[in-house]
Order: structure tokens, then C-alpha cells, then sequence
């Protein structure tokens, strides 16, 4: 019986394992490739389908029956675009102007009550809609936010709106 020598050992296991090796590369190859394509495909998808809120009215309503001060702040696409302070009486509300971009983007509302805790909302916590209007209500010495989705305040130029409202 003949035996195999070590160099034909070793010329099949380096034959064999090349052909493993390249198969591997060229397969590992082709999926980076395909990778590449479906990461800038998932991006670019990513970047129209998520192009953010657009924030149409906000409401301050008092609810109380006390007079209490309210700052509301508008950051759009993280910019400070609005900051209104009101002083309400009881039982009072107030939509603020539009000073902020009416075009989708990120967006955070943050309301303080009489100068103390902030609290803020973005559209993450509605669920990510398309509009959100916004209501801050203040009931006796505290603010909560509540939301329409369902609205035709969005999409309006402010000034279109004004000029509807005085036909």
C-alpha cells in the first residue's frame, strides 16, 4: 500500500482550501456589494419617508380658574422659532401666532406653567403624524398637552389662513 506524501498532503489541502477561501471572499464580496445598495437604498428611503411634523395651531386654554402666565416654546429642527409668554385669566384661551416654519421638520413644544417646570411634547409622543395641532391646557397649577391629527390647519400658508378668515 502506497502512501500519500506530505507534499501531496499539503499541495490538496492548500488546493482545497483556496477554493473554500475564494468562494468565501467572492461570496462575502458580493454581499458587501448588495449591502452597500440596500444601506443607501434604506437611507435615502429613510430621508423621504421620515421628513418629520408639521406643527399647525397651538392653544393655550385655561382651564382654571385662576390667572396664570404660560411661556411656550417652539423649537423647529432644533432653532428656537417662537417664544410667547401669556398672562391669562380664568377660564381663558388664546391660539398663538405662527411664527414657526410651516414646512415638515423636527419639532419640540415646551410649556412653562407660572415660571416653573418645563414640560414639552414632540410629535414621537403622537404617534409621529403628518400635522399635529396642539392644545396646553391649564387646569388649577398644571400643564398637559393634548393633540388633533385630524385638522386643516397643516399645509396652509398662516397668511392663506388670515386672509380666509377676513373674506
Amino acid at each position: 500500500m502506497r502512501g500519500i506524501t506530505r507534499r501531496q498532503l499539503l499541495t490538496g489541502t492548500g488546493v482545497g482550501l483556496t477554493g473554500v477561501v475564494a468562494g468565501c471572499t467572492s461570496s462575502d464580496g458580493d454581499d458587501e456589494g448588495e449591502d452597500d445598495e440596500s444601506n443607501e437604498e434604506s437611507e435615502t428611503e429613510s430621508e423621504t419617508d421620515d421628513e418629520g411634523s408639521i406643527l399647525g395651531d397651538i392653544v393655550v386654554d385655561n382651564s382654571s380658574d385662576s390667572s396664570h402666565t404660560v411661556d411656550v416654546i417652539v423649537e423647529f429642527d432644533r432653532e428656537t422659532e417662537s417664544w410667547v409668554t401669556e398672562s391669562l385669566e380664568g377660564n381663558d384661551s388664546v391660539t398663538l401666532e405662527r411664527e414657526w416654519p410651516n414646512d415638515p421638520g423636527s419639532i419640540r413644544v415646551t410649556a412653562r406653567l407660572d415660571e416653573g417646570e418645563p414640560m414639552e411634547t414632540t410629535p414621537e409622543q403622537w404617534n409621529e403624524p403628518d400635522c399635529l395641532d396642539l392644545f396646553v391646557r391649564i387646569d388649577d397649577d398644571e400643564v398637559t398637552f393634548l393633540s388633533d391629527t385630524n385638522n386643516d390647519t397643516c399645509g396652509e400658508d398662516p397668511a392663506d389662513i388670515d386672509d380666509a378668515e377676513a373674506e
